[in-house]
Order: structure tokens, then C-alpha cells, then sequence
């Protein structure tokens, strides 16, 4: 579990703090070979007074591994 003192502040509304969790995400994406589509869990940050999401480098690259699985598996 997180620590609270460890929290963010949310860069949107300025009074919250954001704390991260993980969340499952579907998605579909348009390729040469026809829509791709994903399922995975990414670590997502929500402020807990405006409830904006935000992600990192670390979601974003554990989107683009679950994307390139399953654009392989397409013939």
C-alpha cells in the first residue's frame, strides 16, 4: 500500500492529491492488419478531489508490450 505522505498533487486542480492504483483498460487500435485488440493493467494516478486520471512512462510502456502481443498473434 502507498504511503500517503508519498502523494502527489493533482496538476489540474490544484487541491487534490493523486495516488496511484492499478487499472484494467481495453482498447482497440487500427492497423495494417485490421483493428488489435487489448486488455492489460496499467498503474494509473486518480486525484482524489477532481477524480483526473493521469499515467506515466510506465503505462504507457505496458501498453505498447500488451500492443505488440497481440499484433504478433495476427496473421
Amino acid at each position: 500500500m502507498s504511503d500517503p505522505n508519498d502523494a502527489q498533487d493533482c496538476d489540474f486542480c490544484k487541491s487534490g492529491h493523486v495516488t496511484r492504483r492499478n487499472q484494467k483498460i481495453a482498447f482497440r487500435q487500427w492497423t495494417d492488419k485490421g483493428y488489435v485488440f487489448c486488455r492489460t493493467i496499467v498503474p494509473v494516478g486518480v486525484c482524489n478531489h477532481c477524480g483526473s486520471k493521469h499515467w506515466n512512462a510506465d503505462a504507457e510502456a505496458i501498453i505498447e508490450a500488451a500492443f505488440q502481443r497481440e499484433y504478433e498473434k495476427l496473421a
